[in-house]
């Protein structure tokens, strides 16, 4: 039996005005973030600070459960596998998402199928840092005491992402580095500070800065294509090494299937938290530059970080460590 144009419009707003009536009723219960980096460094933070302020706006709360370990890829499983009721989202980066079936034994995980895009928050470059007692005060300086190193310079580092542009950094500078390891932004600055190790990658934080100014750490360079205010008064590494270029996307996720309803109300509050007017100032001082950014365009960026990385281990193997 044909519809009218006069009953497909009934039905259409229908259906229209019962996803708003859900969206208005959610949420019902607490909203769980899951992230997948340890407590206590800039990532952290910055999830637990939108979470107050979208649990005051949505008068339920909205908590942070930190999911570390396994490169990232565990609380980035964790919350791709949860139920997609509305209730869990993802709070990581773009590049963390792509890099799962690097680094785990889970094959079932696709970086553009498993989870969706939500909203994207903003991006940062890394820093490259390195102990004050080192004789080096900018990169080819850096290069040049590298090459000295008999067995290699150990750089440290928290996730796959660092892993990768420390292979691509020394496959472009024809210099041995030697990637260690660590679970995130805090443990690798108290082992440069401790003199574990000589020079890590990072993203800028508050602890670094702090001990800049202090003089026991220094800013050599930084991995965006032109200078960066995140990590002041370095060239970019892409000025010596042209396309070398490391900016990290931050941004939330849920799981695949998750409500529609639940996104939009979801978005809508983050949306109003990042207009607040000391957002920009404040994500700044945890390391991060203010972009917010549609889900349409995560999954653009998703889906070009994930090309990008695939050429990129063609011709640098990377034999992916926790």
């Amino acid at each position: 039996m044909l519809l009218n144009r006069r009953s497909i419009l009934v039905a259409t707003m229908g259906v229209a005005c019962s996803a708003i009536a859900r969206a208005e009723l959610w949420p019902r219960k607490p909203v769980r973030i899951i992230l997948n980096f340890p407590a206590g460094g800039p990532g952290d933070a910055i999830a637990r600070y939108l979470a107050q302020r979208m649990s005051a706006i949505l008068g339920q709360q909205v908590f942070v459960e930190n999911r570390s370990g396994g490169a990232g890829a565990v609380g980035i499983l964790a919350a791709s596998n949860a139920q997609a009721d509305g209730y869990t989202f993802l709070y990581t980066t773009v590049t963390g998402v792509v890099q799962v079936p690097l680094v785990s034994k889970d094959q079932n995980f696709d970086p553009l199928r498993s989870v969706v895009p939500v909203m994207g928050i903003g991006s940062t470059p890394m820093g490259l840092f390195v102990h004050a007692s080192t004789p080096v005060a900018d990169f080819p300086g850096f290069i040049e005491w590298a090459r000295k190193q008999p067995a290699g310079l150990d750089i440290g580092g928290g996730g796959p992402i660092v892993e990768i542009a420390t292979a691509v950094l020394a496959r472009s500078a024809n210099v041995r580095l030697v990637y260690v390891p660590f679970r995130g932004t805090a443990p690798v600055v108290q082992a440069a500070l401790a003199g574990d190790i000589k020079a890590f990658f990072s993203t800028p934080s508050p602890v670094i800065t702090e001990n800049i100014r202090a003089g026991k750490l220094r800013a050599i360079a930084v991995t965006s294509a032109s200078s960066s205010s995140l990590v002041p008064g370095v060239d970019p590494i892409a000025k010596f090494i042209p396309g070398y270029v490391q900016d990290i996307n931050f941004g939330f996720f849920a799981p695949a299937g998750i409500p529609a309803e639940a996104v939009v109300k979801f978005s809508e509050t983050l949306a109003k938290v990042l207009a607040e007017p000391e957002m920009k100032e404040r994500l700044s001082g945890f390391g991060l530059g203010l972009q917010p950014l549609a889900a349409s365009e995560m999954a653009r960026i998703t889906a070009r970080d994930a090309e990008t990385i695939r050429k990129t281990l063609e011709t640098t193997p990377v034999k992916f460590g926790e």
